[in-house]
């Protein structure tokens, strides 16, 4: 006796082991077991799987063709989605304060910092230079000391005394908002990668030719997803994450090459479809203050300041991390969720071309999805 059974949402070759099986217990409870052969026949069952057409095609005899059917039946079920929506906000917010006083004479000596980035004998050098030639050149030594310096320098040099005011202050602020989204079945692996390969020195070597040979590897930054959802009783979701937001920073020495900022969270949470919980979070103050001074005349109120070099650096940053799982059970749901989303970034788009200068470029050039993209409905599929 031979059926084939064509499937709707399963996939046949998955079905064949688990069909297997459970032909196997069948006849074991009969007292008749018998080895199958590779491709998973057995004395009067077989059973094989069709890629082509998602079919699977049966021998047994009339009994076990009945229990397999009903496995079958309830197997080959339509299983639920779940749209995953992760939200990322990160904010920081650093300042710091650099300022210092050098004094130098060539016959006694010098207060000298060298954490100031500027140190006096090196511009009392590179002002002897700009006297002697009327400029600093990149043949100057004096050039890289003073191309690489950042903030205000200010002084004097005059007969043997010299004096050298460095001051920087600076203010960083960034803002991260990251609201990856990706659909996937029920117990499906899923994953959503947004980012750029950047190139990372990892070795170099020079032939007898004198020609350097460099190694570059390549990490990718930006935007990771990876989510695990399961459908559980009551609408409610166990997922398992994997969350990395990466990027490069931008204090990244060009010598020893980029440094990476990373923020990553691996969990397991039990969530009801709809509902946004908090995956994790960071709150993070940070504060610094060093002080270079001369002995005793930097500990004199007031005139100690000109005795002294003072960092200061505070940064503070918050991190949380939330996620929102909504389970799809039929196309209704799925198609009002993608057309939500399709009219919102249509709407940004919208704002994006009024806002654009026409004489720039008319808005008739710009690129905008369609309108009507969810207003008309595809034909619906024959049966078989």
């Amino acid at each position: 006796n031979t059926r084939v059974y064509y499937l709707k949402y399963a996939k046949a070759t998955n079905l064949v082991e688990v069909l297997t099986g459970v032909s196997e217990k069948l006849k074991d409870e009969k007292g008749n077991a018998r080895k199958p052969s590779s491709s998973g026949a057995m004395d009067n069952v077989a059973i094989t799987a069709d890629e082509q057409t998602n079919s699977l095609v049966i021998t047994a005899d009339q009994s076990v063709q009945e229990k397999l059917a009903t496995v079958i039946a309830r197997l080959d079920i339509r299983r639920a989605q779940v749209l995953v929506e992760a939200i990322i906000v990160e904010v920081q917010d650093g300042n710091g304060l650099n300022l210092g006083v050098q004094w130098a004479n060539k016959n006694v000596g010098a207060q000298q910092f060298t954490n100031t980035g500027l140190p006096i004998f090196n511009a009392a050098q590179g002002v002897a230079d700009y006297k002697k030639n009327g400029g600093i050149t990149s043949a100057n030594p004096a050039w890289d000391m003073f191309s690489a310096y950042n903030g205000m320098a200010a002084g004097f040099f005059n007969g043997d005394w010299g004096v050298l005011l460095t001051a920087l202050a600076s203010n960083n602020k960034n803002d991260i908002l990251a609201t990856p989204s990706i659909v996937t079945l029920d117990n499906k692996l899923a994953s959503f990668n947004v980012g750029q390969d950047v190139p990372v020195l990892s070795g170099s070597q020079t032939t007898s030719g004198d020609n350097v040979f460099n190694t570059v590897e390549r990490k990718t930054v930006g935007t990771k997803l990876k989510v695990t959802p399961q459908v559980n009783e009551g609408d409610a979701v166990l997922l398992e994450i994997e969350q990395e937001v990466s990027s490069v920073d931008s204090s990244s020495n060009s010598t020893l090459g980029p440094t990476f900022n990373t923020r990553t969270i691996q969990n397991a949470v039990l969530v009801k479809t709809g509902e946004t919980v908090v995956l994790g979070g960071l709150l993070d103050d940070f504060s610094k203050e060093q002080v270079s001074k001369v002995p005793l005349l930097g500990d004199i109120p007031l005139v100690g300041q000109l005795f002294r070099y003072t960092s200061t650096e505070r940064a503070k940053r918050n991190l949380m991390v939330f996620i929102r799982p909504t389970i799809i059970r039929d196309d209704d749901v799925y198609r009002s969720l993608s057309k939500e989303k399709y009219t919102r970034y249509r709407q940004e788009q919208q704002q994006r071309i009024d806002g654009k200068s026409k004489a720039l470029v008319g808005s008739e050039d710009l690129p905008v999805l369609d309108e009507n993209t969810f207003n008309s409905h595809a034909p619906a599929p024959s049966s078989r």
